[in-house]
């Protein structure tokens, strides 16, 4: 079995992030090539609502912005609560409305797209990592022996935004549609599949070196930069062995919205995969492993949850009927290629939250391309 050629989803966080600022910008932005999941066609309407002009003809955005000239307590439920950096991300757009500085520091900027779009914006912001070399050794000798931490960290600032330059964009492919497709591709027999215009910005594209590192084959064939964007074209063959491995908080820190996925793959990799969260997603994540873990053992795959993570023994082929994902998008996907290697000819019992979430976009057929 193989993929049916699909068009990826507009990334949508980093979408969102760019619509907003234009929409507040002076001047017209134009957003080319949107692939518009339905989610965007309430974005329009809250951008509407703060008074940009939005006009959509088929795959372009213009968004009229409004120079800073709307309420300073805006509803941002949309940036989401759940990880650091959407708190993080709150934060500088409240500063941003006010007129106020930002600073922070973090061990890990994950996810920085609203960073990036600031910049690409006109913004006056300033990112970079402070602190010793990783690859220093005596100064991490030096630093235990002086009893100091030796970690490096992001510190993020930003001066007060006086006003926001409208600009042409494009916004790449979804990275955990993407992933969803380099998950079933990995494990369907006879697979050759390039998905094109995938996002590569590092901060999002942790889920591919976590699969290579359990041995799937995906390369990068193609590479463009833009500015502060980076996309490209993954080749993805069906993965020749696959090897149990354990990864830590710093791997799975940047990889959190598609463990779901991670999950499915190393059950089917030789020997044992541990799962070591991060501390700030173990809230988050331990209910999605909690029914991941019921799957698995539907599948007959050994497995365990412990308290800051996940543990699993693989194996080649399974069975098991009756998958279930709760209603939970991601889950769904994972659960849909599991479905498929156990053959079975009912759907996942509550994957039509995947599917409306990428309408069309999860089809598993006989084809090659995925663009």
């Amino acid at each position: 079995m193989q993929l049916a050629a699909t068009e990826l989803y507009t990334e949508q966080e980093a979408f969102f992030n760019c619509a907003f600022l234009a929409a507040l910008a002076n001047g017209n932005s134009i957003i080319h090539g949107v692939k518009a999941a339905p989610k965007f066609a309430v974005f329009a309407d809250y951008l509407r609502e703060l008074g940009a002009t939005v006009s959509i003809n088929k795959e372009q955005w213009e968004i009229k912005g409004v120079n800073f000239k709307c309420g300073k307590n805006l509803n941002l439920d949309w940036v989401g609560d759940d990880f650091p950096h959407q708190k993080r991300n709150k934060k500088i757009i409240e500063s941003l409305l006010s007129g106020d500085p930002f600073y922070c520091e973090e061990k890990n900027f994950i996810k920085n797209s609203l960073a990036r779009e600031l910049l690409t914006f006109g913004a006056e912001l300033n990112l970079e990592q402070d602190g010793p070399d990783e690859n220093d050794e005596f100064a991490r000798r030096m630093a235990r022996i002086q009893g100091l931490k030796n970690e490096r960290k992001w510190i993020c600032s930003m001066q007060p935004v006086p006003s926001l330059f409208a600009r042409d964009r494009f916004i790449a492919g979804d990275v955990t549609q993407a992933a969803f497709l380099a998950l079933a591709a990995s494990l369907m027999p006879n697979s050759d599949i390039t998905i094109k215009a995938v996002n590569l910005d590092a901060s999002r594209v942790g889920i591919f070196g976590a699969f290579k590192r359990f041995g799937a084959d995906i390369e990068i064939v193609a590479r463009h930069e833009r500015g502060n964007d980076f996309w490209g074209d993954l080749r993805v063959k069906t993965a020749k062995e696959l090897a149990g491995k354990r990864l830590g908080a710093d791997i799975l820190s940047a990889c959190i919205d598609e463990i779901p996925l991670l999950v499915v793959l190393a059950s089917f990799a030789e020997g044992e995969t541990i799962l070591k969260l991060p501390p700030w997603s173990i809230a988050f994540c331990k209910p999605i492993l909690s029914i991941l873990y019921k799957n698995l053992k539907l599948a007959g795959i050994e497995c365990g949850l412990y308290e800051d993570g996940f543990i699993l023994r693989g194996k080649s082929e399974i069975e098991g009927e009756g998958f279930d994902c709760e209603n939970n998008p991601i889950i769904g996907m994972a659960l849909k290629v599991l479905n498929a290697k156990a053959k079975n000819k009912n759907d996942v019992i509550g994957i039509e939250s995947a599917e409306n979430l990428y309408p069309g976009g999860l089809e598993l057929e006989n084809r090659h391309s995925v663009s």
